[in-house]
């Protein structure tokens, strides 16, 4: 979606894109506003208020386009919004959201209903133009060295399913618009709404198109989406939180979604796995945001804006330092006919993170009852009120880099996979859960550090080898061809026992 131009809300577990949770601190204010006894509605009072407070003489922050955060409006979304319930509705949760984050809107943001049959195709446009054969097969060869998509699947394909069914809304910082995905008269969900409208906020103080929320690899972005998608979903949180206490809020009409099914049960149709992977921002993200907040204030998000975080392992534990990763390179290079895609990613490489290997092991016990770590443990986080998913295991954490290199010759898929890792324990650790990891999948080891996979999706050679704090993964065809994509490796044997 990053080539959309957008800032998303992805479902966390069905509808509801975060799961609601006490707020912290303390706002500045009084929210508690007497409600009228008996709200009415006239179809010709185009502000569909209940009560009028009076208008402040200049823009303050908890006031917008004429509703106070604490104004009581009459809407009903049984029916869908009318343009006039629409404008009262989003006029109040924009001041709403400026008195969370006790920050000023600077100008309107205008929320717009997009058919999903229309998004859908918008998807579809735009993972079809961004695409080459090239970048597929490159892509591919980072999810299948997660064992999240088999030798034969189409990552890209996968990827465009799941935000097609998994996106509520998304903002634009291009042209300054929300837009609501809908599959017939226009309802909005308050989380979606105040999660959109503080992507809008951000927009307009901090810039969410500048290069400085960009990153070239899949774990960078990750990192710095912990920060504008974290800071999104704790106002929402908070928001949340008084719904039903200090503020009343416009109901969804219908029955509760079903939640997605994390523990167990039938696989859904987008992949899970993926799913998992993507919204680690989402989850960890809030607890990143408010542990700066309960410290030093918003001004403590601010000076994060100014040097987000480089790493999800920094957003996964907020105490982690904020510092470069580990450096890591490939030294020599691959023979006969083996070769690089050039410079997809960075510098052909790719970094998955602790939140993919996170994902990588979470999965082997989700998708095919190989439980490497304790993945039920998943919807337990353990670092506050504010975490959605707990993405901690011992064979992740202790991460300090790691680097993909996909390789190709004819239509024969290898890579290398390097990681780096803070102790030397952290390292072995996450040697031997990849080895029970190839063992769940009924590998055969056949040679020193070296294991074949017969059948299945992940039929394939693999050759791991320890190395002090480093850990590099070899994968090819066969065990012959092990030899070609990394020259050596077969002659350094592991620091660790077998």
């Amino acid at each position: 979606m990053r080539g959309l131009g957008a800032v998303v809300v992805v479902l966390l577990v069905c509808a509801a894109p975060v799961i609601a949770v006490a707020g912290v601190g303390n706002d500045w204010g009084n929210a508690n506003v007497a409600e009228a006894d008996v709200p009415t509605r006239s179809d010709a009072d185009t502000t569909v208020k209940v009560h009028q407070r009076p208008d402040p003489r200049s823009d303050v922050i908890g006031w917008e386009n004429g509703y106070w955060h604490n104004e009581s409006i009459a809407v009903n979304q049984d029916d869908g919004l009318t343009n006039a319930e629409r404008k009262a509705y989003v006029g109040r949760a924009m001041a709403r959201v400026e008195f969370i984050r006790n920050q000023e809107f600077k100008r309107p943001v205008q929320v717009e209903p997009l058919p999903r049959k229309q998004y859908e195709g918008m998807v579809r446009s735009q993972v079809r133009s961004q695409y080459t054969p090239s970048q597929r097969a490159w892509e591919n060869q980072i999810w299948e060295a997660l064992f999240v998509t088999g030798e034969k699947s189409d990552s890209a394909r996968q990827r465009m399913q799941l935000f097609q069914q998994r996106v509520a809304g998304f903002y634009i910082p291009s042209n300054g618009q929300i837009y609501v995905i809908s599959d017939g008269n226009l309802v909005i969900d308050n989380a979606t709404l105040v999660h959109e409208l503080t992507h809008a906020l951000q927009d307009q103080h901090v810039g969410l198109g500048s290069s400085q929320f960009e990153a070239q690899t899949m774990d960078g972005q990750r990192a710095r989406d912990g920060l504008t998608e974290g800071e999104a979903a704790y106002v929402e949180a908070r928001y949340v939180n008084r719904c039903g206490n200090e503020w009343s809020c416009v109901e969804m009409p219908g029955p509760p979604q079903e939640k997605t099914p994390y523990r167990g049960g039938r696989l859904p149709e987008f992949n899970l796995g993926m799913q998992v992977s993507i919204i680690q921002p989402y989850s960890d993200g809030p607890a990143y945001v408010a542990s700066n907040v309960e410290s030093n204030g918003w001004k403590a998000v601010k000076r994060q804006y100014r040097n987000p975080p480089k790493a999800s392992a920094q957003v996964i534990d907020p105490n982690a330092q904020n510092g470069s990763p580990t450096p890591l390179k490939l030294d020599g290079q691959a023979r006969n006919g083996w070769k690089l895609y050039g410079e997809k990613g960075e510098n052909g490489s790719e970094t998955v993170g602790e939140t993919g290997i996170y994902t990588m092991f979470w999965y082997q016990g989700r998708a095919y009852d190989n439980a490497v770590i304790d993945w039920q443990s998943f919807e337990n986080p353990e670092s506050g009120k504010f975490d959605v998913f707990n993405y901690t295991s011992v064979p992740s954490d202790g991460w300090s880099n790691d680097r993909i290199w996909p390789y190709h010759k004819g239509d024969k898929r290898g890579y290398v996979w390097r990681t780096a890792w803070e102790s030397n324990r952290d390292a072995a650790e996450f040697q031997g859960a990849y080895r029970d990891l190839l063992r769940g999948q009924n590998a055969t080891q056949v040679a020193p550090d070296t294991w074949v996979v017969k059948n299945g999706p992940f039929a394939d050679a693999f050759r791991i080898v320890r190395n002090g704090r480093t850990v590099t993964i070899v994968n090819a065809p066969t065990k012959e061809d092990l030899r070609d994509v990394r020259p050596g490796t077969e002659t350094i044997r592991s620091k660790s026992k077998r």
